[in-house]
C-alpha cells in the first residue's frame, strides 16, 4: 500500500464524521479517568475489551451539540503555503475514550502484557468505578494522542528548524526538531524529530520517560513505543484541518505496528486561550479525586 493511498484512506476515515461534529463547551473534559462511555457502544469483546472505539458521540447527540457555526467570512486564514502549519487548531470530533480497533476496522495486535496493562484499567473504571492516577490526575504531560484528542484548542509556532505546539489543555507544550543534529531533551512527551516527505511533515518520537495513556480510558502504550504521526495541512469545502495519521510501534504492548487517524479543524477564533487549572482538575480538595487509585506495575 502507498503512503498516498494511506493518506487518503485516513482522510475519508476522519472526514466522515468531523463536518457535523460539535465539542463540549469550552473548559468541560471528558477523557478523565472514569469518564462514562457514550450508550450504544460495545463494551466488550474478546477478553472482555471493546470491539470498536468508545467515543462521546451519543451524548453529544442527546445535547444537542452535533455541529459549530461557521467561522466568520472575514475569519483570517491559514498560510497558502502547505508546509506552513502555523495558527490555532482544535479538535472538533467525538471524544474517543478508548480505541477498540485500527484505522482499517482491524482488532488492536496486543501482546500478552499489553492486554493485560489495557484490560486493568478498563476494569479499574468500567467495573471497580475505582481509576488508577494517571500523567492527567497528576498535571504532568500525557503524550502526544491523549493531548492532542482532547477538546481544546492548540496552537502552532513554526520555524525553519522547529515547530512547537502549544496546548490549553494542561498547559501542555510539545517541541518538535527539524534539525536531527538538534534532538530535544528526552520527557514525558519523548523527544520528537521530523522530515518532510512531500508536504507532509513526518514526526517520529521515541525515548519516552515512561509509558502512557493514549486515551482516558486506558488505551496503552510502554515506554518502549515508538510513535509516528504524519501530517498535513487540507481543505474540505470551505474549512481548513491538519489531518494526523498516528502509528505505534510498541513490541511490548503490541505484536506489530498500527495505525489510526484523526483531524484537527482550523480555529483562529479560538487564539487566545482560557486560563486552566490542572491542579483542580477533579474539583476535589487538594486537586486528586480520593477515588482515585495508584495502578499496580507488575
Amino acid at each position: 500500500m502507498t503512503v498516498k493511498t494511506l493518506a487518503m484512506m485516513a482522510f475519508l476515515v476522519c472526514m466522515g464524521t468531523a463536518l457535523a461534529q460539535q465539542p463540549p463547551p469550552r473548559g468541560e473534559v471528558g477523557a478523565r479517568a472514569g469518564a462514562p462511555p457514550s450508550a450504544g457502544t460495545a463494551q466488550s469483546g474478546n477478553g472482555g475489551l471493546p470491539t470498536r472505539d468508545v467515543d462521546d458521540r451519543a451524548d453529544r447527540a442527546a445535547r444537542g451539540l452535533m455541529s459549530r457555526p461557521p467561522l466568520p467570512a472575514n475569519a483570517p486564514q491559514p498560510s497558502p503555503d502547505p508546509r506552513n502549519f502555523d495558527g490555532t487548531w482544535f479538535h472538533e470530533d467525538s471524544l474517543v475514550f478508548y480505541i477498540g480497533v485500527d484505522m482499517f476496522g482491524n482488532p488492536l495486535p496486543f501482546t500478552d502484557q499489553g492486554r493485560k496493562v489495557t484490560q486493568r484499567r478498563w476494569d479499574s473504571i468500567e467495573k471497580k468505578g475505582a481509576p488508577y492516577i494517571y500523567a492527567s490526575t497528576y498535571c504532568i504531560p500525557t503524550g502526544q494522542p491523549l493531548q492532542f484528542d482532547l477538546n481544546m484548542p492548540f496552537q502552532i509556532f513554526q520555524t525553519k528548524d522547529r515547530l512547537d505546539f502549544m496546548f490549553e489543555e494542561y498547559h501542555g507544550s510539545w517541541q518538535i526538531s527539524l534539525d536531527p543534529s538538534r534532538v530535544p531533551s528526552p520527557g514525558y512527551m519523548g523527544p520528537s524529530v521530523a522530515h518532510w516527505d512531500g508536504d507532509t511533515l513526518v514526526v517520529e518520537t521515541q525515548g519516552f520517560k515512561e509509558g502512557f495513556w493514549m486515551t482516558g480510558h486506558g488505551s496503552s502504550a510502554s515506554r518502549d513505543a515508538r510513535l509516528t504521526q504524519r501530517i498535513r495541512k487540507v481543505k474540505a469545502g470551505d474549512k481548513w484541518y491538519l489531518e494526523m495519521i498516528y502509528t505505534l510501534d510498541d513490541p511490548t504492548y503490541y505484536t506489530r505496528p498500527w495505525s489510526w487517524a484523526r483531524q484537527y479543524a482550523w480555529h483562529p477564533d479560538m487564539a487566545l486561550f482560557k486560563e486552566y487549572n490542572c491542579e483542580l482538575q477533579t474539583g476535589a480538595k487538594g486537586g486528586l479525586d480520593p477515588s482515585l487509585v495508584p495502578e499496580p506495575q507488575d
